[in-house]
């Protein structure tokens, strides 16, 4: 059994290593501020768990070579979800968020979402027998703590127990996320957003919702609602007005259709940050979710054991 604080110093080692790729324990230790002697200590019990590989060594002008690491790819799968109305778009992902597979599932009113949710996971789990983490997106209110769909109306749920049914039956780590929550994290691992403290994720996707980040940390707010948007057409001088006031350094713009892109750009005329646009496909949230799922995964008692 790992202790907290080490689980804690581990999961950073980890997320520098899957946003950077690979890394020397120098590189590591700028990246996340921790110690060098805790660095390599953490590395080498990730060598020893076969989390981490050895990826050659740096090029070096004199003296000793420093070894490079990665994160293991092969050490298990993620599978990430993304449920819509019209039905579920899915990948599978390696330790490193590369897709291995991508899986769907049509919703057309002769399957109920939760068992359209448990054939997709009951065929893949059976095909990759290391899966470590599933996780789903869905649109709707959250207890995020507990892990409770309170409302998701565009499936007709109330107080589904989603994470423990999934669980329950396959004693794999679940986590549930607002896709645009998830989004918005990816970009601060993996991402645009990558060291930024402060910024404002926006997205075409359905579900009238933006997703705040201060200080590094996502507002979430009662039922995981912060964020709530009636429609793009609350992007007005306002909306600028409360960019400036909340101190948003960073704006991310995740657009499907040009037109979207179009209109917010004509909205933030003014804005003093920084806008990254991000063309979206249908892989974007399941990777997302994938990721998020991953980093909240070592954390998980799953992992500790």
């Amino acid at each position: 059994m790992l202790d907290q604080i080490k689980i804690h110093n581990i999961k950073q080692i980890m997320l520098c290593l899957m946003a950077r790729r690979c890394a020397t324990k120098a590189e590591i230790v700028e990246d996340t501020g921790l110690s060098t002697s805790t660095v390599s200590s953490c590395v080498n019990s990730l060598l020893k768990l076969k989390l981490l590989v050895v990826n050659g060594m740096d090029d070096s002008s004199g003296g000793r070579r420093s070894t490079i690491y990665r994160v293991n790819s092969a050490y298990g799968c993620f599978i990430g979800l993304d449920l819509r109305p019209e039905g579920i778009q899915g990948v599978v992902t390696d330790c490193e968020a590369q897709i291995l597979k991508r899986i769907s599932f049509p919703l057309d009113g002769g399957t109920a979402p939760l068992h359209a949710i448990m054939e997709l996971l009951n065929a893949e789990i059976a095909h990759n027998k290391n899966v470590l983490g599933i996780g789903v997106g869905v649109a709707g209110k959250l207890d995020y703590e507990e892990q409770i769909i309170v409302s998701a109306p565009e499936f007709g749920w109330q107080f589904v127990h989603l994470k423990e049914i999934i669980e329950r039956q396959y004693m794999v780590f679940t986590h549930l996320d607002h896709q645009i929550n998830a989004g918005a994290i990816y970009e601060g691992m993996m991402g645009c957003a990558r060291g930024e403290k402060h910024y404002l994720y926006i997205s075409e996707a359905p579900g009238g919702k933006a997703a705040l980040v201060l200080d590094g940390r996502l507002c979430r707010g009662a039922d995981n609602a912060t964020g709530d948007l009636c429609g793009t057409q609350e992007l007005g001088p306002a909306w600028l007005g409360l960019l400036h006031f909340l101190g948003i350094s960073q704006l991310i713009v995740g657009y499907e259709t040009e037109e979207f892109g179009n209109k917010v750009c004509e909205s933030t005329k003014g804005f003093g940050g920084q806008v990254h646009y991000i063309r979206h496909s249908q892989d974007t949230y399941p990777v997302s979710m994938a990721a998020v799922t991953q980093r909240e995964w070592f954390e998980s008692i799953y992992f500790m054991l």
